[in-house]
C-alpha cells in the first residue's frame, strides 16, 4: 500500500503562523510599553478589535494580556464589560508617585554607585534626545526618551528586586505622564536630568538620588494640581491614538 501523500501545504502554512507564545509576547510587550511611556491615557478604553486588528493578530491573545493587566492594577474593568486604563483617584495618584520616591530613589543610588563612564555617556545622549524631542514639541518622542532615561538609570543598578516592582508603578502611573506635558506651569525641561547627570559625574550618590525624587515629587505635585474628584482623565482620552514604538 503506497505511503499517503502529505498536505504540504497545510504543514507549509502552518509553520508560517507564529508561535501562539510569541504572539502573546508581542501583544503584551506593545501594551506594557503603551502603558509605560503614556501613549494610552486615564479613561481610555481598550477596544479589543482594533488592537488585534493593528497588531495584525486574533482577539484572544489581546483579551489575555488585558486579563493580565487587570489583575495587575494597570488597566480595569468597567461595570458594562470592557477595560479602559483607571482614572486615578488623588488618594491613589498621590500613594503612586510617593511609592516611585522611594523605590526609584533607591535604585537611583545604588546605580550611581555603581556608575561607570558608559553609563553617564549613555544617559547624556538620551537626555540630548529629550531636549530636541521638547524642543520640536514631539510628544510621542519626548515620552519615549523620558521613559528610556529613566529605565536606563534603574537598570544599571542591577536589582532583581527593584526593577519589577518599578516597572509595576509605571505600568500605573505611566498614563499619567501625557498630561503632564499639558500643564502650562511646568513646561517639561528635564531641568532633575541634569541634576542626576552631573551628580553622577561627581561619583555623588545621595546628590543623584535627591534628583530624581525631586524629579518624580514635581510631576506628581503638578498632576495633583488638575485631578478633580472623579480622578485624572481628559475629555479625548476615548478617541485617542498616539503611534508608538515597542520594538
Amino acid at each position: 500500500m503506497p505511503p499517503k501523500k502529505l498536505n504540504t501545504e497545510i504543514i507549509e502554512k502552518d509553520a508560517a503562523k507564529p508561535a501562539r507564545g510569541h504572539v502573546h509576547e508581542h501583544v503584551q510587550r506593545y501594551m506594557r510599553r503603551g502603558l509605560m511611556v503614556g501613549a494610552f491615557l486615564p479613561g481610555q478604553v481598550m477596544s479589543l478589535r482594533k488592537l488585534a486588528f493593528g497588531l495584525g493578530t486574533s482577539p484572544m491573545p489581546v483579551r489575555e494580556v488585558l486579563s493580565g493587566l487587570v489583575a495587575a492594577n494597570a488597566l480595569e474593568e468597567t461595570k458594562g464589560g470592557s477595560v479602559r486604563v483607571p482614572r486615578l483617584s488623588p488618594e491613589k495618584l498621590s500613594e503612586l508617585f510617593s511609592v516611585r520616591e522611594m523605590l526609584e530613589g533607591a535604585a537611583t543610588e545604588i546605580a550611581a554607585k555603581k556608575a561607570e563612564p558608559d553609563l553617564v555617556d549613555n544617559l547624556t545622549t538620551i537626555n540630548q534626545q529629550l531636549l530636541v524631542a521638547i524642543e520640536n514639541r514631539d510628544i510621542m518622542k519626548c515620552l519615549s526618551f523620558n521613559q528610556k532615561f529613566h529605565f536606563t538609570l534603574y537598570e544599571a543598578a542591577g536589582s532583581e528586586v527593584l526593577m519589577p516592582l518599578i516597572e509595576s508603578l509605571w505600568l500605573q502611573s505611566g498614563p499619567t505622564i501625557y498630561m503632564s506635558l499639558l500643564i502650562p506651569s511646568m513646561p517639561w525641561s528635564a531641568g532633575h536630568h541634569k541634576e542626576i547627570l552631573a551628580a553622577l559625574q561627581r561619583n555623588e550618590p545621595v546628590a543623584a538620588k535627591k534628583a530624581i525624587v525631586q524629579d518624580i515629587r514635581t510631576t506628581g505635585k503638578a498632576l495633583l494640581g488638575m485631578t478633580g474628584s472623579q480622578g485624572l482623565e481628559l475629555m479625548f482620552a476615548h478617541n485617542f491614538e498616539l503611534q508608538f514604538d515597542f520594538e
